[in-house]
Order: C-alpha cells, then sequence, then structure tokens
C-alpha cells in the first residue's frame, strides 16, 4: 500500500521544484546527479513522495543545500496518520 501524501511531502516538494527552478535543470537531471529513477524523483519534487533520509541528502547536494533547508519548519502536524489509521500520540 502507498505511503498517503502529507502536507509536509507537499512542502518538500515545492521546496525541491522551486530551488531546481532557480538553477534552471529539470528533473531527468536532478535525478541522475542524485543517482534516483526519474520518476521516482518526478513523485517526490511533485509533492507525493517519500523519500528516504540517504536520498534527501543526495538531493541536498545536488542542488547545493543543506538537508535542514529542506525540512525545516515541517512538523508532525503535517504527517499523515500512522499506519493503523490513528495519530501518533506521545505518553
Amino acid at each position: 500500500m502507498p505511503e498517503p501524501t502529507s502536507e509536509a511531502s507537499r512542502l518538500l516538494g515545492v521546496r525541491l521544484r522551486q530551488r531546481r527552478r532557480e538553477l534552471e535543470l529539470n528533473q531527468e537531471s536532478v535525478a541522475h546527479r542524485a543517482g534516483l529513477n526519474v520518476s521516482n524523483y518526478a513523485r517526490i519534487d511533485r509533492g507525493n513522495g517519500n523519500p528516504t533520509f540517504h536520498t534527501l541528502i543526495r538531493l541536498a547536494d545536488v542542488l547545493s543545500l543543506e538537508v535542514g533547508e529542506l525540512l525545516s519548519g515541517l512538523t508532525k502536524e503535517q504527517l499523515p496518520p500512522d499506519r493503523d489509521g490513528f495519530a501518533i500520540v506521545d505518553s
């Protein structure tokens, strides 16, 4: 079952897409430079993907960013519910 999309994924996609366009790169060139499949990168760029930590590091490097710039300000409230359909509650 695919991961549900979230506001956090959407915001990450906006940040990636904005920086990619600032650098005048297309999705294919970013994907290849980061060692990713183009369709997988395109999903992340559109805000529908859930990249791994290693992928975030690769993308930040290609786009000359710090990983923190991609993640800054994102909160757990922007995440989808956990896999059981319930929000995660701290005890």
